[in-house]
């Protein structure tokens, strides 16, 4: 067990600041990233998966990714994240560009929340995470062919998502 917490203790320090970017991106909230973070070092010191797994990194970076979408499912309807917005860089820093850059944003991750998790889990990892695809295969355990394909139709879904979910909008609201 002490083994188990050391390695833990470990892996944390080596990409902890990582995980948290991670969590802070895809929760939006920084103060939701650190409560995430205390969860995933618990989850983690409980769980057997992490200690068979082959990589503990990316074992770890996924139990994240789902914490973080788990949060998201349970308040998406009670969580404002407008005060808390993870602010995205830009030469434009109008009050109006940045709360569209926030709804976009918002927007993107509910639709990524509607992908299975293999899918969500590589679309975070390549755009959110700028992970090579190289990178990926090593941590989901595919081809990096398989990847670029699985990420594709990934993206295709997406996009179908998100065209679906404007097309609902009547020309009336607009």
């Amino acid at each position: 067990m002490r083994d188990r917490h050391k390695e833990l203790l470990e892996l944390l320090d080596n990409s902890g600041v990582s995980f948290f970017a991670l969590l802070t991106r895809l929760t939006l909230r920084e103060d939701i990233a650190e409560e995430l973070m205390q969860d995933l070092f618990l989850k983690l010191s409980n769980s057997r998966g992490f200690e068979k797994s082959i990589n503990r990194e990316a074992y770890a970076r996924r139990a994240a990714i789902n914490l973080a979408f788990d949060w998201r499912r349970k308040f998406r309807q009670k969580a404002d994240t407008s005060e808390f917005a993870y602010e995205v860089v830009s030469n434009d820093g109008s009050p109006l560009s940045k709360i569209i850059r926030t709804e976009e944003l918002e927007e993107m991750l509910n639709a990524l929340d509607k992908l299975n998790e293999n899918a969500r889990q590589i679309i975070v990892l390549r755009y959110i995470q700028q992970q090579s695809y190289e990178n990926i295969a090593e941590q989901i355990g595919k081809t990096t062919h398989q990847v670029r394909a699985l990420c594709s139709k990934a993206l295709i879904r997406l996009r179908e998502i998100i065209g679906s979910n404007h097309k609902q909008i009547s020309p009336k609201e607009i």
